[in-house]
């Protein structure tokens, strides 16, 4: 069982590592961008709820998010199928009767490998954005941000005395 005080940090993580996807959900003027609809329509799941993470920007704000998201996405499509092979090998090892622990160590540091640098895309796209930002715009993210951190950890903080009273299960509560 895991401290309910690790998981908020481990979920702003999360959250931080999904900011890009969630600007991509939103367009300048506010509806989805065929990419969101594309998301949302293909498992984006939650998406649709998050992607106002740069609602509190100025229009001029979310576009110059939004261009410098669409800047990192390179080929999503590859990214996705490398990191999928690299699970895959993964689970080819795992499944075999003997158990190659070399194999499976380079398996998992090639995953580890795809998804850094789909992350590390990510964050110099947000880095390039947000030095573009008017620092009002900086500031208003900066409030959304931590108004969202807020909200998390009154979540977990009520799902944790709910599972205390009535011995619910260790499922965190839906994000």
């Amino acid at each position: 069982m895991t401290n309910w005080k690790l998981r908020v940090p481990v979920l702003a993580i999360g959250l931080a590592l999904a900011m890009p996807a969630l600007a991509q959900a939103t367009s300048p003027t506010g509806p989805l961008s065929p990419a969101g609809q594309a998301m949302r329509g293909h498992g984006g799941g939650g998406m649709g709820k998050m992607r106002g993470m740069f609602d509190a920007l100025s229009p001029e704000g979310r576009k110059i998010m939004a261009e410098a998201m669409a800047s990192a996405a390179g080929d999503r499509r590859a990214q996705q199928v490398e990191v999928r092979a690299a699970r895959d090998r993964m689970m080819a090892v795992l499944e075999a009767d003997r158990l190659d622990t070399a194999a499976l160590k380079r398996a998992m540091d090639e995953e580890q490998l795809a998804a850094n640098g789909k992350r590390d895309r990510m964050q110099a796209a947000m880095i390039g954005g947000f030095t573009k930002l008017t620092v009002a715009d900086r500031k208003a993210f900066v409030a959304y941000a931590r108004a969202m951190k807020n909200r998390m950890e009154a979540r977990m903080e009520k799902w944790q005395q709910r599972r205390g009273m009535g011995g619910m299960d260790d499922t965190p509560p839906p994000m």
